[in-house]
């Protein structure tokens, strides 16, 4: 407990000098001057739990306690969020900001320092950390930003766990611009990227580095980005494109070709070498928009091998259409949004077979009338794979499918005295394999069924509620037929103008597992007490039993009861 109050103590005392995480979000200056210089808010809550169980290894200890909070410090409206567990089991503290920066704006300036992230488009630079320095200036229509700093930290090599490298990296800095004109609906912005690591930043370490494979890279990426709206905002534009220039190895010999010279200049702007690639990326999108209707065209391809320094994911060697339609009619009483994609890969030419991929969703929204209403959606994925070479096994090739189903239809009336809800669910997914070739095509094929329904009546000026469910939850396949079937039924009352709340639930199940068959039966209870402001108790209580009709080691016998008890407090 000492050790954790000095961490603790130590950490906020560090934390304060270096005013922390200022915030997430650019914070003006002006409301940054007018907020109240020291503000502390959150919540602490002490909680003892006790836990029996017969039948089974106890999952918790017999007694616990735990003392949590969530303080938050706010100087001059910069808040400095806290998280600390103290308990029998566990002592933690955590401040979850390890990375520090800020962002103050005045006008159409923005200025970041420290830790930030910034987003100029999804080729270029799409919100990579990095430790530095950035400026955004908008004066009116005028778009510009420019910023410098470290993208990753030299990862010191140990030899002793030389087999965990997977996410080693030299020390890489970069610097982005962008330059535009435009507003947030119609803008133009040209993007230029350059980051490049350090050989130099792993010391001592550059014979392990290589045998790693892993070699200093440089990345050079110019590109693209707009948003066009005409026709009264009826029709719009969207394009995102790039060239990247990624050298994978610094370090190998420049390129000494004749047919290079009338791109010679390029060595002034990136190390062009034996080791460097250039791919291309775009994207558009056409949409049409009106008051009830709307349709969106969309075009995507990326290069086989594309890659930018300025993201930290991004999948390449795909081409893509995708149609989405959107409507509303009878007054918007009736709503349908869905799309349809077609995507393949291999796009160089080079794979020993090629994928293509069919995705489409619908979404279906209606309101029948006041109280009767209904939602459906359907969704649809299927892979398939084209054979572009004799040496190449049947049973390897991928043919799947797997489609979802979901109907929702539900009742509602409501009045002063007494409100009713009537809600049913229905959902279906299924799995297939559809290789004949596969020898455990049909032992891969999986179909789950799960149906709900509930009934809640509402006591409105008793501030009460009653509840009762039936639900139906089965999957199936060629070795495996799992589910369970019951009902739930609860209660929740409130008092004393809601500072008083008190819900109760019971439920019994009818589970199956293959032959294994068993009955399984909950409870649990939730009080809660707020007095004197920002005080609270509260109180809960669990309890589950499974009965299985033939005891065995892998479906026991068992009861659990679970109770807690405590205080909460909210400043």
């Amino acid at each position: 407990m000492n050790q954790l109050t000095s961490l603790l103590t130590a950490r906020c005392f560090v934390g304060m000098l270096l005013i922390l995480p200022m915030s997430l979000r650019a914070q003006q200056v002006e409301q940054m001057m007018q907020a109240r210089p020291v503000v502390l808010s959150g919540s602490v809550d002490a909680t003892a739990i006790f836990y029996s169980s017969t039948g089974i290894s106890p999952r918790y200890l017999p007694f616990n306690y735990v003392l949590a909070g969530s303080p938050v410090l706010s100087l001059y409206g910069w808040q400095v969020p806290f998280n600390f567990i103290i308990g029998k089991q566990q002592n933690s503290f955590t401040q979850p900001f390890n990375q520090f920066g800020l962002s103050p704006s005045y006008k159409w300036i923005t200025v970041h320092a420290g830790y930030r992230s910034l987003n100029f488009s999804p080729f270029t630079l799409a919100g990579h950390s990095f430790l530095g320095a950035a400026v955004e200036l908008n004066p009116g229509k005028f778009r510009f930003a420019v910023l410098y700093g470290q993208f990753n930290k030299a990862t010191p090599l140990d030899t002793a766990q030389a087999l965990y490298f997977s996410g080693f990296s030299y020390d890489r800095k970069g610097m982005a611009v962008k330059l535009g004109y435009g507003t947030q609906e119609s803008y133009f912005d040209l993007i230029a990227l350059k980051v490049r690591d350090d050989p130099g930043s792993v010391r001592g370490r550059k014979g392990m580095a290589d045998s790693l494979g892993i070699a200093p890279a440089e990345n050079m990426v110019t590109g693209y980005s707009m948003r066009l709206s005409v026709w009264k905002r009826h029709l719009s534009l969207e394009s995102d494109g790039a060239i990247s220039l990624y050298n994978n190895d610094i370090r190998t010999p420049r390129i000494q070709d004749s047919a290079f010279e009338k791109v010679k200049w390029l060595n002034s702007l990136a190390t062009v070498s034996t080791s460097s690639e250039v791919y291309g990326a775009i994207q558009a999108a056409l949409r049409y928009k009106t008051r009830n209707f709307s349709v969106r065209l969309q075009y995507r391809h990326v290069d086989p091998g594309y890659q930018t320094m300025g993201a930290y994911f991004l999948n390449n060697d795909l081409e893509n259409y995708t149609l989405a339609p959107a409507f509303a009619i009878l007054r918007s009483r009736l709503r349908f949004n869905g799309s349809i994609g077609f995507q393949k890969d291999d796009l160089a030419n080079k794979k020993r077979s090629r994928s293509n991929k069919v995705i489409g969703s619908a979404n279906l929204s209606a309101e029948i009338s006041p109280r009767l209403g209904l939602d459906a959606s359907f969704s649809n994925y299927s892979i398939s794979q084209t054979v572009k070479t004799i040496r190449f096994a049947d049973s390897l090739k991928v043919v799947e499918s797997s489609s979802q189903l979901s109907l929702s239809p539900r009742y509602i009336v409501g009045g002063r005295e007494y409100s009713h809800s009537i809600l049913f669910s229905a959902n279906i997914s299924r799995a297939r394999e559809l290789n004949p070739a596969r020898v455990d095509s049909f032992n891969s094929d999986i179909d789950t069924y799960n149906y709900l329904l509930n009934y809640q009546l509402g006591l409105t000026r008793q501030y009460a509620s009653i509840f009762i469910s039936l639900n139906h939850t089965e999957m199936k396949g060629a070795n495996l037929t799992d589910g369970n079937m019951g009902a739930t039924i609860g209660c929740s009352k409130a008092w004393k103008k809601g500072k008083l709340n008190l819900s109760v639930t019971g439920g019994y199940l009818l589970s199956k597992r293959n032959e294994e068959k068993g009955k399984i039966l909950t409870g649990s209870m939730q009080a809660r007490y707020n007095f004197i402001g920002k005080h609270s108790l509260h109180l809960t209580a669990y309890y589950t039993a499974n009965t299985p009709d033939q005891v065995t080691a892998y479906y026991p016998k068992y009861t659990e009861t679970r109770g807690e008890i405590g205080y909460g407090l909210s400043f």
